[in-house]
C-alpha cells in the first residue's frame, strides 16, 4: 500500500472509476493547479484533501448505500445489481484507494506535519478532523482496516487494525484536532480561504469534531452502552446551526461540479433513480421534503422505484438537487441534533431527546412533537440525511426504519476488501469467503421481515 501512497503524496488524483463511470472535480477554485504541483505544501494538499474525501463521501459509496437504503433506486444496468446487494470485489475499490491516497491518508498526514513543523497548530488540527472522518468512515465501511501501518514507509504489507482500535484512535485524533485547533500563537494561522469547506474557520472546525467525537461515539453503541452519554456530551457542543453544516466545494465551473449532478446528468442518465421506500415515506406524511429531494415524471408525479426497477417512469433528484453548483451536505447540524436526541433517549433522558428532536424538525421546516419515540428519532435521521453515508450505519445500529430487504439474506453489513486495491497484493486481507459479513460494531444485525421479502419476490417473479 505505501508503494502507492508515496506515489500519489502531494498530488490530487480526482478521478474515482467505476465500472467505466468516474466522479472528475478539478478546477480553478478547487485545485490551483495541485495535479502538477512543484511543492506539496499544506495549502494545496489541504485542497487535494478536500476533493478527495468529496468524492469518498459523495460519490460511489453515497450512491451504493442510497440504494440499499431505498432512498435511491437502480434502475440501469450495473445499479440494478447494485440495489440487489449484488456487486464484486473491485467495484469499489476505487474508493478504498481514496481512503489511502489521492488526498486520502498519506496526504492527510502529510498535510499535518508540515503544519505543526511551521507551529499552526490550528492547519494540523483540521487535518487531523479530517483525518477522524475519513478513517472513520473506513472503518464503518469495512471494519478492520489498515491505519496504525498504513503510511509506514518501512511497511509494503499492513496489518489490518481491528474497528474497535480504528474508532478508538479515530477518537483520539479527534480529542488532539480540538486541542489544537484552540491554538491562539501567531503562527497558528491556518489555511485561510484555501479551505473549501470552511474558509479556515476553527471554530466551526471545532464544532464539526465534536460532532464527528459523537457520530463515533454512537457507531460503537451497540455493543458499549455506555457510548450513549459521550455521544449526547460531545453533541452538545457540535454544530450548532445549520449554518455550520459541512457541505462540499461545487461550482457551474464543468470542472467543479456537483458529483451527483455528473453522474446522473452528464453521465449515466437513467441509472439511478428516486427510491420507492423514500418517496412513499414523504408522500404519506405530506412531508415537504419529497419536493425538495425529488422531481416529478413527465406524467406529473413522483414515483419512486424498488429494489430491482420496474418499468414505470421513475423520478429524478430534484432541479435543486440537480444543479452543479449544489453543496451536498456531509456533517450536518441535524445529524448532531439527532445524534444528541438519540443519545439523551437511550440514556434516560427523555426531555433533552425531545429538544433536540423539535430543533431539528424545526430548522427542517416541519412540525415539531410532543413527545419522541427512537422510530420517531431514526426515521427523521433516514429523512434528513438523504443521499449521506450515516442513514445505513444508523440503519443497522437500530434496524429502523423497517425496510424491506431486497433479498432474503438483509441488506448487507460491509463492503468486501478491493481486490485489486488491496488483496492481491497484502496477505494480511482475508479472501471473501474468510471475512465477515457485518463488523465488530455490529453484533445483531438486522433480521430481514421473513414474510414480506417472500412476497417482494415472489411479486418480482
Amino acid at each position: 500500500m505505501y508503494r502507492i501512497s508515496k506515489r500519489a503524496l502531494g498530488a490530487l488524483l480526482p478521478a474515482v472509476i467505476l465500472a467505466g463511470c468516474s466522479d472528475w472535480l478539478s478546477g480553478n477554485d478547487l485545485t490551483q493547479n495541485p495535479n502538477s504541483p512543484q511543492v506539496a505544501t499544506p495549502t494545496t494538499l489541504l485542497v487535494a484533501v478536500e476533493v478527495g474525501q468529496t468524492i469518498v463521501q459523495t460519490g460511489d459509496l453515497a450512491r451504493l448505500f442510497s440504494m440499499w437504503m431505498q432512498q435511491m433506486g437502480g434502475t440501469d444496468r450495473q445499479y440494478l445489481s447494485y440495489g440487489l446487494y449484488q456487486y464484486d470485489e473491485d467495484a469499489f475499490s476505487a474508493d478504498w484507494t481514496g481512503i489511502y491516497t489521492g488526498g486520502g491518508l498519506a496526504d492527510i498526514r502529510s498535510l499535518e506535519v508540515q503544519s505543526l513543523a511551521a507551529g499552526d497548530s490550528v492547519f494540523a488540527g483540521i487535518g487531523l478532523t479530517i483525518e477522524g472522518l475519513t478513517m472513520g468512515t473506513a472503518a464503518d465501511v469495512w471494519g478492520d482496516v489498515p491505519y496504525s501501518q498504513a503510511v509506514d514507509s518501512t511497511i509494503t504489507t499492513p496489518a489490518l487494525d481491528p474497528q474497535q482500535t480504528v474508532y478508538a484512535t479515530v477518537q483520539a485524533k479527534l480529542d488532539t484536532a480540538i486541542l489544537y485547533l484552540a491554538c491562539t500563537g501567531v503562527t497558528c494561522v491556518g489555511p485561510g480561504t484555501v479551505d473549501l469547506w470552511y474558509g479556515g474557520d476553527a471554530a466551526i472546525w471545532t464544532e464539526l469534531a465534536h460532532t464527528l467525537k459523537a457520530r463515533y461515539y454512537l457507531h460503537v453503541a451497540e455493543v458499549d452502552p455506555t457510548a450513549y452519554a459521550l455521544a449526547a456530551a460531545q453533541a452538545a457542543v457540535g454544530l450548532s446551526t445549520p449554518d455550520h453544516d459541512l457541505r462540499t466545494y461545487h461550482s457551474t465551473d464543468p470542472n467543479e461540479e456537483n458529483i451527483w449532478y455528473q453522474f446522473m446528468v452528464e453521465q449515466r442518465s437513467g441509472y439511478i433513480s428516486a427510491g420507492e421506500y423514500l418517496v412513499n415515506l414523504l408522500t404519506s406524511t405530506a412531508d415537504p421534503r419529497l419536493a425538495a429531494y425529488f422531481a416529478p415524471n413527465s406524467d406529473g408525479a413522483i414515483v419512486g422505484a424498488p429494489p430491482g426497477g420496474g418499468t414505470q417512469e421513475f423520478s429524478s433528484l430534484s432541479d435543486t438537487r440537480l444543479t452543479p453548483d449544489f453543496r451536498q451536505p456531509v456533517v450536518t447540524y441535524a445529524e448532531n441534533e439527532l445524534i444528541l436526541a438519540e443519545a439523551a433517549l437511550q440514556s434516560g433522558d427523555a426531555g433533552t431527546a425531545l429538544a433536540a428532536y423539535n430543533a431539528e424538525r424545526t430548522s427542517q421546516g416541519v412540525p415539531t412533537a410532543a413527545a419522541v419515540t427512537l422510530t420517531d428519532i431514526i426515521t427523521e435521521k433516514y429523512i434528513a440525511l438523504f443521499q449521506n453515508i450515516e442513514v445505513w450505519n444508523d440503519y443497522k445500529r437500530t434496524c429502523i426504519p423497517a425496510i424491506v430487504p431486497a433479498s432474503p439474506g438483509g441488506i448487507p453489513g460491509r463492503l468486501l476488501y478491493p481486490l485489486s486495491a488491496e488483496r492481491n497484493a497484502n496477505p494480511n486481507i482475508p479472501a471473501p469467503a474468510a471475512q465477515p459479513a457485518h463488523n465488530w460494531n455490529d453484533p445483531n444485525p438486522c433480521p430481514p421481515p421473513a414474510a414480506r421479502v417472500v412476497a417482494r419476490m415472489a411479486g418480482h417473479r
